[in-house]
């Protein structure tokens, strides 16, 4: 069965550890600080939801921008794969924390009218409640969300754009391919 599996050397250049935490926790205050000015300058015209394009391609540049940084403090900025892909999820967990926790206080203590208007927003997408049971029972559970629950689903959307954004980064940064290990 070993022989059918391949098997590859890979090896870690630098302290991926170190820079996705740091660089997670800047990533995560970019993306509440997005939320943040959009809010003071566009009074009149808040952001509809926490998760919105916007933040998306914030995200995108942010962990192209990171993954790149590290990538150059690397001796002969050799890296591999592996070592992009976990620093990468690494930022993202990070990130998706720290702006959870941010998109809390800003909900629940600076702007808590945020809260109402992602509430009217999301229940605008919603399908009228006369059609079934389940649609009136969505509805309700939506009118009742709080800016923790807000929080968690601004933050775990910012996870999972996180790892495909991480991927593709991770494919184009790329500076060497692992070798076959001989058996």
């Amino acid at each position: 069965m070993a022989r059918l599996l391949r098997r590859y050397e890979s090896v870690v250049y630098g302290n991926y550890r170190l820079a996705y935490v740091t660089y997670g926790v800047f990533i995560g205050v970019i993306m509440a600080l997005v939320i943040l000015f959009h809010r003071i300058l566009f009074a009149a015209n808040p952001p509809l939801s926490p998760e919105n394009y916007v933040v998306d391609i914030v995200l995108a540049v942010a962990l192209f921008v990171a993954s790149y940084r590290y990538r150059s403090t690397l001796p002969g900025g050799q890296v591999m794969l592996k070592e992009l892909l976990l620093l990468g999820i690494g930022m993202g967990a990070v990130a998706s924390v720290v702006y959870g926790l941010l998109l809390w206080i800003i909900c629940g203590a600076l702007f808590p009218d945020l809260v109402e208007t992602f509430i009217s927003h999301r229940l605008s997408l919603m399908p009228p409640v006369s059609e079934s049971a389940d649609a009136a029972l969505a509805v309700e559970n939506t009118k009742g969300y709080t800016a923790g629950d807000w929080a968690f689903i601004g933050g775990f959307r910012l996870f999972v754009m996180s790892i495909l954004v991480t991927f593709f980064t991770s494919i184009i940064l790329r500076t060497q391919k692992s070798l076959l290990r001989s058996t």
